[in-house]
């Protein structure tokens, strides 16, 4: 069966995340963002990067698998004090932002350990609107999933990836260690091995 692989950067980032994954995915690839046209006749897997995931989750279409990289549908969490604690932290974002758009994201790129440039035309109501649906909390689409964390994220840490995703059905999680939150473009390799042998495995039951 050919999959068509459907790409959702994460927060304040563009394709160029994607660049050294896409090669090492057998199959097309193509990238989710508003003027997406669906095709029925295609089988779908999607991949996105942190909030990139929430969007694909919420997106109504329908994936043969889901695979989460650094992702979440809860980013705040359940635990009342670390969520009082994550809902101040993006307030202080959108103010930051508001203030100076460029070199908040500057700082997050570096937090992220992202090495791109700031691109040129920040579309700063898109980032802020992505930041308010960060503290709200969303079901899981139910098809089959994969998330990809890492012990060093301090964006998305493993306690909120084991928070959203511990106690769903049809949900495994995975970690590769020592990544802050750019695992994608830092570790491909070793995203694609997961992602193969993920797919592998539910793909033969099927057809068993």
């Amino acid at each position: 069966m050919k999959y068509t692989y459907l790409l959702c950067h994460g927060f304040g980032i563009s394709h160029e995340y994607w660049r050294n994954l896409a090669p090492l995915l057998v199959g097309d690839v193509a990238f989710f963002d508003d003027n997406y046209v669906v095709d029925d006749t295609k089988h779908y897997i999607g991949i996105g990067h942190s909030i990139g995931f929430q969007k694909l989750n919420n997106s109504g279409m329908k994936f043969d698998f889901l695979i989460g990289l650094q992702g979440f549908l809860n980013f705040c969490g359940r635990n009342p004090d670390e969520r009082e604690q994550r809902e101040k932290n993006v307030d202080r974002l959108v103010k930051m932002f508001l203030k100076d758009a460029s070199q908040t994201l500057k700082t997050f790129y570096n937090a992220c350990q992202y090495p791109h440039s700031i691109p040129e035309n920040i579309i700063v109501e898109d980032l802020i609107s992505d930041l308010l649906s960060m503290k709200k909390s969303y079901l899981h689409c139910g098809c089959p999933t994969l998330i990809i964390s890492s012990d060093e994220d301090q964006i998305v840490p493993v306690s909120i990836v084991n928070d959203n995703f511990s106690s769903v059905s049809n949900v495994v999680i995975e970690k590769i260690n020592g990544v802050p939150h750019s695992l994608g473009f830092a570790r491909a390799l070793e995203v694609s091995e997961k992602i193969k042998d993920f797919v592998d495995e539910r793909k033969n039951k099927i057809l068993l």
